[in-house]
């Protein structure tokens, strides 16, 4: 038995460990020449350093997440962040104040930590997605922030790309899925056509637009938020990756790793219009006032992910297809999938695990 693997991106990689570390027979095909999807590391040639394509944050709650880094043996690439412990500053007012969880002064974060757990404004998100972050927020362990010493890449991708190895399959575009009505029969990549035996698998971890060209029938969200990061190459070093919440401005959180500091914005459709340098000049004062620096940056890149993730409103979480198809032999993974969390990294992870024990039963 073959269990085939469409999309390299977390949940793709979750399922595809997970069943080679089973004993299984598995083949990862990915479209793109890396894996990851939308949560890797790059070198960029504008500012000259290695970078994420957006500031990607766990927390002791992403209980999925950490133990798939555990089982690749990468949980050291990452840095935890004990005692739980937020700074944050006003940016409108110079207000700084540390929100230390699970309850002293988690009112005034409760708006940025909603924004980055759902991408998509607190009044229009689904009640039930919102207490699925609340709700697991409840111990000091479950807030503290496990962040990745070099990039988030590095310790979610790379090491599970290393482990596959010849297994994974980079710029291979699958275009087609050819059924009898009940089964897959066929994987075609462009010219190539791929017999499945009766007891082979597939599943399809590539995200939702994708899937719905693949699987026209497919109840899928339609409705996606964007995310914009800014990367600022400073001269200063931080010795440490220091994390800090911003209220009254435009960013929302800022990352310094290294010489380079990363700004989040979420829920950020209204800024894909503006120019890289428009933004750039807009968020800079922020930084510069968040982390007290003078001068101006060496270079700066501007990221924008138009669909980061589905929207988290009541309308499209119906829209959330589960793990199984009508196919026998074919299931979904994805942070889109309907696992009862929202459309994070940790979703991704446990949508992968889940496909892959389905492939295995």
């Amino acid at each position: 038995m073959v269990i085939h693997v469409v999309g390299a991106g977390v949940a793709g990689l979750s399922a595809g460990t997970a069943l080679l570390d089973a004993g299984a027979d598995v083949l990862v095909h990915e479209a793109a020449p890396m894996p990851g999807g939308r949560c890797r590391s790059y070198d960029d040639p504008e500012i000259g350093r290695r970078i994420d394509t957006g500031t990607h944050l766990l927390l002791g709650a992403n209980v999925h997440a950490l133990a798939y880094l555990r089982r690749l043996g990468a949980l050291d690439r990452m840095i935890e962040g004990v005692p739980a412990a937020y700074p944050f500053i006003d940016l409108s007012s110079g207000r700084r104040w540390i929100v230390r969880p699970p309850f002293r002064g988690l009112a005034s974060a409760l708006h940025p930590v909603a924004l980055a757990a759902l991408n998509t404004e607190p009044r229009e998100s689904s009640w039930r997605r919102l207490g699925a972050v609340f709700g697991r927020l409840l111990t000091e362990s479950a807030c503290r922030p496990w962040i990745a010493s070099t990039g988030i890449g590095d310790a979610m991708v790379d090491p599970a790309a290393a482990r596959l190895g010849d297994r994974l399959a980079l710029g291979r575009r699958l275009t087609a899925l050819e059924t009898d009505g009940l089964r897959i029969q066929r994987l075609v990549f462009g010219q190539e056509r791929v017999p499945l035996a009766p007891g082979d698998r597939v599943i399809l971890a590539v995200p939702p637009h994708a899937a719905a060209q693949l699987l026209p029938d497919l109840m899928f969200p339609t409705e996606h938020r964007a995310i914009v990061n800014a990367h600022f190459q400073v001269q200063e070093t931080s010795p440490a990756p220091r994390l800090i919440g911003c209220v009254g401005g435009l960013a929302q959180w800022l990352l310094w790793r290294g010489d380079v500091i990363s700004v989040t914005v979420s829920a950020a459709d209204r800024l894909i219009g503006e120019t890289p340098a428009a933004l750039a000049k807009r968020f800079w004062p922020e930084v510069a006032r968040a982390f007290e620096l003078g001068g101006t940056p060496v270079s700066a890149r501007i990221v924008k992910e138009r669909r980061a993730t589905i929207a988290a409103t009541p309308a499209m979480e119906r829209l959330r297809p589960g793990t199984r198809t009508r196919f026998a032999n074919l299931s979904l993974a994805g942070d889109w999938i309907r696992t009862g969390l929202p459309a994070t990294i940790e979703s991704a992870v446990r949508s992968g695990a889940i496909a892959a024990r389905l492939a295995l039963a």
